[in-house]
């Protein structure tokens, strides 16, 4: 078997030799044992002899070969292809080859075919896959170019051909076949760059490259370059890719201008500058941009832009622009093409249009939220070319920026509005009030003129809210910045200072008297009655004045000193103006040293209770009133009539009067410990303390830790504080009642309390004030005693006590005896007594004895 496949090696490569030469045994063998599929054909084409591997080859026996003829043209010398199809249908492709012989004495053909199946198979599919390669490239949508190791171009793509010429070379140098490294030594940039590149790549210095330049001759587009080296010796190859990324380069410009000027938003640069900022973005992006105009019609603001008008031109188109944005067609179309044919549109600049050769123009609605159309953009440029795709969304995005910028600047105005003025007036605060202030002071000083400082406080505010509600008292606040408003002049400045306290600034002042005259109209816009939510309020204003230089250089010094005088006014009365001087820094120094004293007087023990006697008609001992009294130990006895108010207004007054009904209580439980006769002991209750939430658990707290097997604790309450939400005070005062507790009306006579509320509520003594007593034992008291007997008739129709206060005279005492007073109380019964004298006084009725009269 090996020897045959030697002599089949050797017989393999007879078809170089002559067939004819060979003798007939020599032939016949080789035929016999060929492993070529060898044929003996007659003269007309029919098979005489099949070796095995032609009968293979055909999938006959030899008995269907021999005979029949052979099917193929007989070409004699000449090699050429064929197809055989077998009985099974299969194909086989052969290289056949015809040779004249002589075979058994006879002239013949013999036929070589070789099998070339799998070779043309593989052919095939080379073929196939080049073609695929080929398609693939072509639909890809970068260019591509595979060349050679002598920059020759071996394959390359559609894209390729199209972007290859924007290198910098002739298109017919980006063809396969062309020498694209020579022709881009001899290009324009980029191409001498990239031929560098391609050098170092067939060189091996590197192995791959990547960059991006601009297009030769057109600087709007971009490509990136790539490219890589493969191979070896002979067969090395350099694969390069281009991208066109014109499109992310753009969208990076402007993602990079958009971010500039959002910096500038958060950097609240003014609109206009931002206005300018988005024209040079525009013209960044249309290089062919003559000019540019931007208007912003809600803020009446106009920009221009040009990189190629001189300044006399520029302002000459600025002219014309004004012309042509003041008729608005972007309010009622989106986009107004402004056509260079058209004189109605270009008459006053028609020159300079065809000196730069515009050719066309563009009005363009820009949109905010605030409008459909609050803007205006005018674009004039030298191309004949419509707005493309691109620039249509650069203007989308300068819409958004412009949407952007008007918002913020609209936050911040509102923001720099909250930061500078009240919130409930609208007056400007403390903040732009200093400001001002200053402005004012630095003014004066240029111009030797003077500055006033006016503290204005409105009295009895606090009772106000108190009684009637912060709702009310807000909206009373409101008008009364209205008429303060109608006093002053343009240049001056009224500032809420906060709560109910007014500041005002008053700059060019020549005299004092100026201030006088001013303070006046101030005090006659309160005199008519406030009408707020169904109620007529009155309210009057302390104001206190301070003067640049005299009273202070600076802005806190001016402010001090008004803010003093304004309180010695409303010491000495209500509804007065006051000059500040320097006694009163004195006086404002000792006030403030008095509440400091103040907050330390119930820990250290200072204060204490005096009792003042009340008796009845038969003039026995029917109540007391607690009293307080305060001995500093720094600033010696100090009159309730200095440290009370301070105490109200400091709020102090809350611990100090839990600490009376604390210091009432332990004292009634002493008396009763000692066998005394006790009698009930009142409490002057603060609209403050009232007005507590807790309030009456405090009361019902002391109640239950005292003890006490008798009603002993009296509360008085003024007038005013009766005046408020009706149900809230029945229901807050039947549960003090509940409790055992008497409550008076203390002062009866001076408030507003209505009589319909006045029935209603859980009241046991009215208390007429102490000013009606004491006019009573004079000569023109007809209006008095008319009242105080009123009263009294009152009192005892609702069935509640009356007590009169305040009594210091025998003749007072006697009036109100008749009228029929029930309980009587001042310095004509008793003053008022420590703790030792009201023991005495205890003592002595017990006996019998009366300690009065």
């Amino acid at each position: 078997m090996q020897h045959e496949d030697s002599e089949v090696d050797q017989t393999s490569h007879a078809d170089d030799r002559s067939w004819s030469s060979l003798d007939q045994q020599t032939l016949q063998t080789i035929v016999a044992h060929s492993t070529n599929a060898l044929l003996v054909l007659d003269q007309n084409g029919y098979v005489l002899f099949a070796n095995r591997a032609a009968q293979r080859l055909f999938g006959r026996r030899p008995d269907q070969l021999e005979g029949s003829p052979f099917g193929f043209p007989l070409q004699p010398g000449l090699t050429v292809d064929a197809e055989i199809v077998r009985p099974d249908q299969s194909v086989v492709i052969v290289d056949l080859r015809v040779e004249p012989i002589e075979w058994q004495g006879s002239s013949a053909m013999l036929a070589v075919l070789h099998d070339i199946t799998e070779r043309k198979q593989t052919e095939q599919f080379l073929i196939e896959t080049q073609q695929l390669l080929h398609s693939a490239l072509d639909a890809l949508p970068s260019a591509i170019a595979i060349l050679n190791r002598y920059g020759q171009v071996l394959a390359a793509n559609v894209v390729w051909l199209q972007l290859g010429p924007l290198l910098g070379v002739e298109s017919a140098d980006c063809a396969v076949g062309a020498s694209f490294l020579a022709a881009c030594h001899l290009g324009q940039q980029p191409a001498g760059m990239i031929a560098s590149t391609i050098e170092r790549l067939l060189s091996g210095s590197d192995e791959r490259f990547e960059g991006e330049f601009a297009a030769a001759g057109d600087e709007k587009r971009w490509l990136t370059v790539r490219a890589v080296r493969f191979g070896y010796n002979e067969r090395i190859r350099v694969v390069i890719t281009l991208e066109d990324v014109s499109a992310r380069h753009r969208a990076e410009q402007i993602a990079v201008a958009r971010r500039r000027v959002l910096e500038m938003i958060a950097r609240q640069y003014n609109l206009k500058t931002i206005m300018r900022e988005l024209l040079v973005l525009i013209g960044q992006q249309m290089v062919d941009l003559t000019y540019g105009a931007f208007t912003l019609l809600s803020h009446g603001l106009f920009v221009s832009f040009s990189t190629v008008l001189e300044t006399a031109e520029l302002q000459q188109f600025d002219a014309w622009a004004h012309e042509v944005l003041s008729l608005a067609p972007c309010r009622y179309q989106r986009i107004t093409e402004l056509a260079p044919d058209t004189p109605y549109w270009w008459s006053s600049v028609e020159p300079l249009v065809c000196k730069y050769t515009i050719k066309r123009g563009w009005i363009i609605g820009i949109r905010t939220n605030r409008d459909a159309a609050d803007g205006c953009l005018l674009l004039c440029r030298r191309e004949d070319t419509p707005l493309s795709g691109d620039e249509r969304r650069l203007l989308e995005q300068i819409e958004q920026l412009t949407t952007i910028t008007i918002e913020q600047q609209t936050t911040l105005e509102k923001l720099a509005y909250q930061a500078h003025h009240d919130a409930l007036t609208g007056l400007p605060n403390r903040l732009l009030f200093e400001d001002r202030l200053q402005q004012a002071i630095e003014h004066a000083r240029r111009t030797n003129t003077l500055v006033a400082v006016l503290f204005i406080d409105l009295d009895r505010f606090k009772q106000i809210n108190d009684t009637l509600g912060h709702t009310i008292g807000d909206l009373l606040l409101i008008q009364v910045a209205r008429r303060f408003e109608l006093c002053i002049r343009a240049t001056d400045t009224l500032a809420r200072h906060g709560g109910d306290e007014f500041l005002l600034v008053l700059p060019d002042i020549t005299a004092p008297q100026q201030v006088t005259v001013v303070a006046q109209r101030l005090h006659e816009s309160l005199r008519h009655p406030f009408f707020v939510n169904g109620h007529e309020i009155f309210v009057s204003a302390s104001i206190g004045a301070s003067l640049y230089p005299i009273d202070g250089k600076d802005v806190v010094a001016l402010q001090r000193a008004a803010d003093i005088a304004m309180y010695r006014a409303k010491q000495i009365a209500y509804d007065r103006f006051q000059f500040f001087d320097a006694t009163l820094a004195v006086i404002s120094s000792e006030r403030l040293q008095l509440e400091t004293q103040l907050r330390h007087a119930i820990e250290r023990n200072e204060l204490l209770l005096f009792y003042q006697p009340k008796v009845d008609r038969t003039g026995s001992l029917v109540g007391l009133e607690a009293l307080l009294r305060w001995h500093s130990a720094e600033l010696g006895t100090v009159s309730p009539a200095k440290f009370i108010p301070i105490a109200e207004e400091t709020g102090l007054i809350v611990p100090i009067g839990r600490w009376i009904l604390h210091e009432i209580a332990r004292q009634v439980k002493h008396w009763l410990e000692a066998g005394l006769h006790v009698v009930p002991v009142a409490a002057n209750v603060s609209a403050i303390q009232f007005a507590q939430t807790d309030f009456v658990q405090q009361v019902e707290d002391i109640l239950s830790t005292a003890n006490l097997p008798l009603p002993w604790l009296e509360l008085e309450v003024t007038e005013s504080m009766l005046m408020g939400q009706i149900e809230n005070l029945i229901q807050q005062l039947n549960r003090l009642r509940q409790l055992g507790v008497t409550l008076a009306v203390d002062d009866f006579g001076t408030g507003y309390s209505s009589l319909t509320y006045l029935h209603r509520l859980p009241i046991n003594i009215l208390k007429i004030d102490r000013s009606f007593v004491a006019c009573l034992d004079r000569a023109d008291s007809e209006v008095e005693r008319s009242l105080v007997e009123t009263i009294i008739t009152l009192g005892r129709r609702l069935r509640m006590q009356v007590v009169a206060e305040g009594v210091e005279t025998a003749e007072q005492y006697q009036i109100l005896e008749a009228a029929g007073c029930d309980i009587f109380q001042g310095y004509y019964i008793a003053r008022p007594l420590s703790v030792a004298d009201v023991v005495a006084w205890m003592k002595k009725e017990r006996s019998g004895a009366a300690p009065y009269r």
